[in-house]
This record gives C-alpha cells, sequence and structure tokens, in this order.
C-alpha cells in the first residue's frame, strides 16, 4: 500500500512479505532416504509442512507432529530410524522430549539418532542439545540437502552399530 499526498511529507506503508522457505532442491545434490523412517516434531505448521516436504522427496517416510505429547504418541505406534524436532515447542521442549526418550531406551536397548533444530546457532546452544542427548545440532535456517544428508549420516551410522546393514 502506497500513502502519499502531494504536499508536505509522506508515509509509505508495505506489508511485510512472506519470507519464501521453499527452495528448488531439485538442483541440489539430494541424500538418498528410501526406506529410512523420520518422525518431525515442529509448533509451526508451515515449518513443519516445508521440512516433510524436503524428506519425502528424498523418499523418507515422514511422520510429521507438533507437539512433544503427540511425538511420544507416535514412537509408541512405531520405531522411527531419525528423530528430527524444533527444540522450542510450546509446552514441553525438545531438550525434555529427548531426555525422556533417552530414559525410555535405555530400558529396552534402542537409541533413536536425534536432531536438534534451534533458532539459535550458539555454541552453547549446541553443547545443551548434545548433552540432551541429540546426535546433531542444526540451525532452522538451513539448505534443504543439508537436513537430508545429516538424516542420511545419522541412519548409515546407527546401522552399523545396530549391525543392520
Amino acid at each position: 500500500m502506497d500513502m502519499t499526498r502531494r504536499e508536505g511529507p509522506f508515509m509509505r506503508l508495505e506489508r511485510p512479505r512472506r519470507v519464501r522457505r521453499r527452495t528448488n532442491i531439485e538442483n541440489t545434490r539430494r541424500a538418498e532416504l528410501s526406506g529410512i523412517r523420520v518422525l518431525l516434531v515442529d509448533a509451526e505448521a508451515d515449518t513443519r509442512e516445508w521440512l516433510t516436504g524436503v524428506l519425502r522427496r528424498c523418499g523418507a517416510g515422514v511422520t510429521a507432529v507438533a507437539s512433544a505429547g503427540e511425538a511420544r504418541a507416535a514412537l509408541a505406534r512405531f520405531r522411527p530410524d531419525v528423530l528430527v524436532t524444533d527444540v522450542d515447542l510450546p509446552g514441553e521442549d525438545g531438550y525434555a522430549l529427548v531426555r525422556t526418550i533417552r530414559a525410555v531406551e535405555r530400558e529396552v536397548g534402542v537409541n533413536v539418532p536425534a536432531v536438534a533444530l534451534t533458532a539459535s546457532s550458539h555454541a552453547d546452544d549446541r553443547e545443551r542439545a548434545l548433552r540432551a542427548g541429540f546426535q546433531v545440532h542444526l540451525p532452522k535456517v538451513l539448505a534443504p540437502s543439508e537436513l537430508a544428508q545429516v538424516v542420511a549420516q545419522l541412519t548409515s551410522t546407527a546401522e552399523g552399530v545396530r549391525g543392520d546393514g
């Protein structure tokens, strides 16, 4: 909207444009994620949809949920190969979610690799994520190929440890 007056000072008001997060991943080197099951947790619907699309285009099966409670319910139904979660969730945050998952895993002898997505890339945020039980800390502003590569690396490492591959 442009509000101008012919005489005197003028003011220009613009609506902020929505930041376009979709990136053409067809032109990037894509990780092959066929058969990989990912549990994605993010409270923001747009982010959840975008990340789900990125992972599915690489062949991953994605179950996407909006909260830690929904993530625990999903974990009761299936075992993902990788957990990708925003740490800034309403109510129970991603750190608490991963600590809870790790406690249960110790009892049953499994370990699902986990990726922390954060709005910050400070070193202390990374340390906090690793202490909570995440294997990888990524800033939320990332290239689609970066997330896919991290998921691929985590699953190949996990397969070697479990003896599945």
